[in-house]
């Protein structure tokens, strides 16, 4: 059945004066005897309507054959922004959409006899503004004058914006879920799955969250890889009703296993009951076996420190017992040299007493004989010559006996030395002075058959030095009459020139030069270098030591430069002063 499109041309008899004639008053009034009930009734219908005047929610009462409101009650005026008298008469169907007007007109045409929709009530005549949404429910009636429908509509505005927020919320929540890179779930309170995202099920080595479900019955006996960590689970979450960071082995899919990291909480509802399970699964494999990897690496290195600590606690030991034995044998030695050094000392004066009256006395002997006895021989050649004999070996005794009386001064000089007992002179030294008198003084040491020449030479003016000046000369005597004694031919030059702060003196020679299997030992005590030349007399060995005790006491340095065949240079420097 249509809805008619138009409606009969008046309302219908006034309300107010069908109430005057069912209560007895004017031309057509009923029956005084109806009076007491009728009234009776009629303030329960006022009452009544009073109460739905005061309900939240828009009563229509529609007629079934035309469309048009008969009747509007409770907040239909005001959710409308219309006055009762201004709806009734109207056709219902001009306040809602479309989609809505079919709808009930398959109630108007009897296809359904009640029926609920939500749609959006328009408000004629109002410009502007939101329509409300309401939850608009209706059933057909039979009536005195034909079919009613009583429609009734409640503002859903609040709820729908409500439902609206909730699922936007809700959209935002799911597309985190979805999208967070650790696995979240809910599961009941057996332990079966309810949901779970992509990253629960793939870091399970599953292929879908529904693959997942299907498949896990319950979470924890089938996930959890060890019972003590099943225990666990279910302990705290019985105590705490929470598990906290607990990581566990889990077994996926393919029975491998992995490090989880597992947070879980119970969810309780409005009463306090348990309702379910929520919880977050996050894959820590790879710190995990780092950790290990960083454990084992420690305990390793704690082994080998240990190990390195006994090894050279036992290396201290041993070292500690070495030096304890070289302590006591750099005693001995000590006390071994101090004991040579006194009894050189002692030996040396005991020796050097009676040679010195012995080479006096030869001396003496040698001068009485020739002065005495040789004028005597000239008339007999035979005994002239055994008499020079006797005068040659007097002075072979004499020539021994000095160098004797050299080698026990040397030997007391280095004693001295080495015991820190040798006293200098600290005075002011011109080195340009003492290099011209050593160099004066060494023109007696050249033989007449060699071809050595002796060449000096003074860069400069030459600041002093302070020092013993005896015993400088001492080192530049000892240098340049063993340049001497290697060198056939070629020449022997003394070098002075200053450098920085320091005097620098050189002693080059174009003699055989040192071997260089002997090079090391320059400076050894008692030291003879290489293979003397014929007819030189030979050395104490003790010289250069010597020279390297007292320039060293000196504030100096001693070293040499030597090339085998070519020559050699010594070279010694002093502090200025």
């Amino acid at each position: 059945m249509k809805v008619p499109a138009k409606a009969p041309a008046g309302p219908g008899p006034d309300r107010d004066d069908r109430r005057a004639r069912l209560l007895g008053f004017g031309e057509h009034s009923v029956s005084k005897s109806y009076y007491p009930e009728l009234k009776r009734r009629l303030e329960e219908l006022e009452r009544f309507r009073s109460l739905l005047d005061q309900t939240g929610e828009a009563i229509f009462l529609v007629d079934g054959r035309t469309g048009r409101i008969t009747d509007a009650a409770g907040a239909a005026g005001t959710m409308l922004r219309q006055d009762r008298q201004a709806l009734v008469g109207r056709l219902f169907e001009e306040l809602l959409p479309q989609e809505a007007v079919d709808h009930l007109r398959g109630l108007f045409s009897g296809d359904f006899a009640a029926g609920r929709i939500e749609t959006v009530l328009g408000r004629p005549g109002v410009r502007g503004g939101v329509s409300p949404s309401v939850e608009v429910t209706f059933r057909l009636a039979s009536g005195e004058e034909g079919p009613i429908a009583i429609i009734v509509a409640r503002d859903v505005t609040e709820r729908k914006k409500n439902e609206q927020a909730l699922k936007r919320a809700e959209e935002k929540y799911r597309g985190i879920v979805e999208n967070a890179a650790e696995g979240i779930f809910q599961s009941s309170l057996d332990g079966r799955l309810i949901s779970a995202n992509p990253a629960m099920a793939s870091l399970l080595g599953y292929a879908s969250t529904r693959e997942l479900m299907r498949r896990i019955k319950n979470v924890v006996d089938q996930i959890v890889t060890h019972p003590e960590d099943r225990q666990r689970i279910r302990s705290e979450l019985t105590r705490y009703d929470q598990v906290k960071n607990l990581e566990v082995q889990m077994t996926t899919k393919t029975g491998n296993t992995i490090w989880g990291l597992i947070n879980a909480r119970r969810i309780r509802d409005a009463a306090g009951e348990p309702e379910r399970f929520d919880g977050s699964l996050q894959d820590v494999t790879v710190r995990k076996k780092a950790e290990q990897t960083l454990l084992r690496y420690h305990d390793e290195l704690e082994t080998r420190v240990a190990e390195r600590t006994a090894e050279l606690t036992r290396i201290n030991e041993r070292l500690t017992h070495e030096v304890t034995i070289r302590k006591r044998a750099e005693e001995a030695a000590e006390a071994a040299n101090r004991a040579k050094s006194d009894f050189l000392s002692m030996v040396s004066h005991e020796i050097r007493t009676p040679l010195t009256s012995v080479l006096g006395f030869a001396v003496i002997i040698e001068k009485r004989l020739e002065q005495l006895f040789l004028p005597l021989l000239d008339r007999d050649p035979r005994r002239r010559r055994q008499a020079e004999q006797v005068m040659e070996n007097l002075g072979i005794i004499v020539s021994e006996g000095e160098r004797l009386k050299h080698l026990i001064n040397d030997v007391l000089d280095l004693a001295k030395l080495e015991a820190g007992k040798m006293a200098f002179k600290q005075e002011r030294v011109d080195p340009a002075e003492v290099v011209r008198h050593v160099m004066s003084a060494s023109v007696g040491l050249l033989s007449s058959h060699k071809k050595v020449s002796l060449d000096t030479r003074i860069e400069g003016r030459l600041p002093e030095v302070l020092g013993d000046r005896d015993r400088l000369i001492q080192v530049l005597v000892n240098l340049v009459s063993n340049a001497l004694k290697f060198t056939e031919r070629g020449s022997v030059t003394c070098r002075a020139r200053t450098e920085g702060h320091y005097i620098v003196v050189d002693v080059t020679d174009t003699g055989i030069g040192i071997p260089e299997s002997e090079q090391h030992k320059v400076f050894e005590k008692f030291n003879q270098i290489g293979a003397t030349l014929t007819n030189k007399p030979k050395g104490t060995g003790l010289g250069l030591a010597i020279c390297k005790h007292i320039v060293e006491s000196h504030g100096g340095r001693i070293f040499y430069v030597s090339k085998p065949g070519s020559g050699s240079t010594f070279t010694f420097t002093l502090p200025i002063a």
